[in-house]
């Protein structure tokens, strides 16, 4: 089989085989039923294991380790991807209870409260696993190899194409985000992704590292299930568009995250 020529033609050639193996698991969803979003979300992964493995070939074991940035913890990182999701996701909850649109209250303790953290932790580690099974995938295979663009374009265009990668499974199945007006809830999911691009973007090309953006990626998963937990929406609508994962505020908030990014990384101007 010929190899792709060109980086930007490596990572397009990733993304194909990404999309299509989504398009197959939002399909077999009769079949699968609710294994379905986790299967999809280990599709990115088995595209770069196709690509490295035979379309595009880059070395050895620890030359692919180096270069899906799995080599390097990026330490430095953490705290901002962490802080970042939950500063964004805490201002929505408060906006949202002081509109009256939701109350927030602590659910009555059903279990010791270590054995509640223990929980806690063992779903943010399942979460980690899943967002390094996309993430590996998104900036750490396909947002490097963008060759021939500019890094702020393709930090915005991996996040978009991010998005639609999605889509399969939400326009075909009811497993991911089933409500709301789909005419409105799609371009602010895509909307949503491609500003996430940004963030997830520059903690990549920050540390070289894919760990802290699967750290970020997992953290806003926890977070907003942890809201979910400690508070009673009057709408789920409400939640849908203004406070939720792809709600406004959450558009809002990745917009001066960008922002910020971009003033204070002058390199974006430059290519890869």
């Amino acid at each position: 089989m010929p190899r792709i020529a060109g980086s930007a033609g490596r990572a397009f050639a990733f993304y194909g085989i990404a999309l299509g193996l989504a398009v197959a698991a939002a399909l077999s969803a009769p079949l699968t039923g609710e294994a379905s979003p986790l299967l999809t979300m280990f599709t990115p992964a088995l595209a770069v294991a196709v690509t490295l493995g035979f379309l595009a070939p880059e070395g050895g074991f620890r030359a692919a380790l180096a270069g899906l940035g799995l080599d390097r913890a990026g330490l430095r990182a953490w705290p901002v991807a962490i802080a970042v999701p939950a500063l964004i996701f805490g201002v929505g909850l408060a906006l949202m209870a002081l509109a009256g649109l939701t109350q927030v209250a602590i659910p009555a303790a059903t279990a010791p409260f270590g054995l509640v953290l223990l929980k806690v932790a063992t779903g943010f580690v399942a979460q980690m696993l899943f967002s390094l099974a996309e993430e590996v995938g998104w900036r750490g295979y396909m947002l490097p190899r963008m060759g021939g663009f500019r890094i702020l374009p393709a930090m915005l265009l991996v996040g978009f194409l991010h998005g639609v990668w999605h889509l399969p499974l939400m326009l075909a199945t009811d497993f991911y985000h089933p409500g709301g007006d789909a005419r409105l809830v799609v371009p602010m999911f895509l909307l949503t992704l491609t500003l996430a691009g940004v963030f997830y973007g520059f903690l990549r090309l920050w540390t070289g590292s894919i760990w802290p953006v699967a750290l970020a990626h997992a953290a806003t998963n926890t977070v907003w299930d942890l809201i979910g937990k400690f508070s009673q929406a009057r709408s789920a609508l409400a939640v849908e568009y203004v406070g939720g994962e792809s709600g406004f505020v959450m558009i809002g908030g990745l917009i001066v995250v960008a922002l910020v990014i971009r003033r204070a990384m002058p390199r974006l101007d430059s290519g890869f």
